[in-house]
């Protein structure tokens, strides 16, 4: 299956805001969605049976957001080849961050500064903390986004050759 540069993009951007991609693997469409926690927060569960009525809404908004989600959900549901594409986990994004200070920061005060804080507690506070106040910050965001593209084409990649390729 091949993606649209834009698609992939789209997506990558997506699951880095913290919402949940959801990938026709035959198609090529995706549907992104708010992530489980959030989405409870609204009264929305993959498990609610079909026949339970949603709860008091005090919005439009709200039944207006409930019922495209489900809606959302139903068509997943429908389909054979769903690829669920979710922000990558802590370890593999501190490699990324790794990664970065490795390849592109120069050898310096700067680098032994970000590696000091990759190896304290919270690493990913101490990291952002440097990042974005010094001049590497664009070359950050141009890193993590290649970087998560390059996630999302794998998951899709190994998807494909697990269940399309066989």
């Amino acid at each position: 299956m091949k993606l649209s540069k834009k698609q992939l993009t789209d997506i990558a951007e997506s699951i880095d805001a913290g919402f949940i991609c959801y990938l026709n693997a035959e198609t090529g469409e995706y549907i992104e969605m708010m992530n489980n926690d959030a989405m409870s927060n609204y009264g929305i569960s993959w498990e609610e049976e079909e026949d339970e009525e949603p709860g008091d809404f005090s919005h439009q908004w709200e039944k207006e957001l409930y019922d495209d989600v489900k809606s959302d959900m139903a068509k997943i549901d429908s389909w054979e080849h769903a690829i669920k594409i979710e922000k990558p986990e802590s370890h593999e994004s501190f490699k990324i961050m790794e990664r970065f200070v490795d390849e592109i920061i120069p050898d310096g005060k700067l680098k032994n500064d970000f590696f000091r804080a990759l190896s304290r507690s919270h690493p990913f506070r101490n990291f952002n903390a440097i990042v974005h106040n010094c001049k590497y910050r664009e070359d950050w965001f141009a890193f993590k986004q290649n970087a998560l593209e390059e996630y999302v084409r794998a998951m899709i990649d190994e998807y494909v050759s697990l269940h399309l390729n066989k």
